[in-house]
């Protein structure tokens, strides 16, 4: 065998080891995926949830208002 042959011999078995080395890293990548699905579900509710807390906030500050006033000027108007 030739050093050449040696040397690319050498660099396929190394590509080869790399190869299987990243496959077994990211072969829990299923338990990953299902959290980052997990986790996105979460921020999905969490947005909805702070989406009605929002229109619920603005329903007060637009409506009560005109309600606050009415009852002020009913207070007035009663004693």
């Amino acid at each position: 065998m030739s050093m050449w042959t040696a040397i690319a011999l050498i660099c396929v078995a190394g590509i080869i080891g790399e190869a299987y080395r990243h496959r077994q890293k990211y072969a829990g990548s299923e338990e990953t995926g299902e959290k980052l699905d997990a986790l996105n579900q979460r921020i999905e509710q969490l947005e909805g949830d702070l989406r009605k807390r929002v229109e619920v906030l603005e329903r007060i500050v637009t409506d009560s208002k005109a309600d606050l006033k009415r009852q002020f000027d009913h207070l007035d108007k009663a004693s």
